[in-house]
């Protein structure tokens, strides 16, 4: 009797799998003057023993669910930013939803520290391009983006 009670324990338990979905909008201005708007995608699936992750239109997979993704912002002759998980040009800004973030960068004229006067805002916080370029860390858990953290920026003096 004991074993077709754990039997059943072991069918009837959850095991925890790691999936996600953000389907955030995202609108673009490209350095030409062309406004975008399009679906910007970060989802992590179990699929046939591995996982799919997925980062706007690409996709790998892998054997452990990532703990960590990294969003490259470089500012080019501080006129341009290329971001080429998001465009396969140079930006002159963008703004995406994405799930509890509300990640933006533009151009600020009031922002004379700041180089090329590019202004990244996620929720409330602000931060200008420092040298080298830019990262966004998201920080991963089984349930989604857990956290996000700026590298290669700096927090201006208010």
């Amino acid at each position: 009797m004991k074993y077709v009670v754990l039997a059943w324990l072991l069918c009837c338990s959850h095991f925890s799998y790691a999936d996600f979905a953000y389907h955030g909008q995202l609108q673009l201005q490209t350095a030409s003057g062309e406004q975008r708007q399009q679906i910007f995608t970060l989802q992590l699936k179990r699929e046939a023993g591995a996982y799919q992750f997925t980062v706007g239109q690409q996709q790998t997979r892998f054997a452990m669910p990532p703990q960590s993704y990294s969003m490259a912002l470089i500012l080019q002759d501080d006129t341009d930013v290329w971001v080429t998980d998001l465009s396969n040009q140079p930006l002159h800004g963008f703004t995406l939803q994405l799930g509890q973030y509300l990640i933006k960068l533009n151009k600020d004229d009031n922002a004379r520290s700041a180089r090329g006067r590019f202004v990244l805002q996620i929720n409330d916080e602000f931060y200008y391009f420092s040298k080298g370029p830019a990262q966004i860390n998201f920080s991963l858990t089984d349930n989604g983006i857990s956290e996000l953290n700026v590298r290669g920026m700096f927090k201006p003096k208010r």
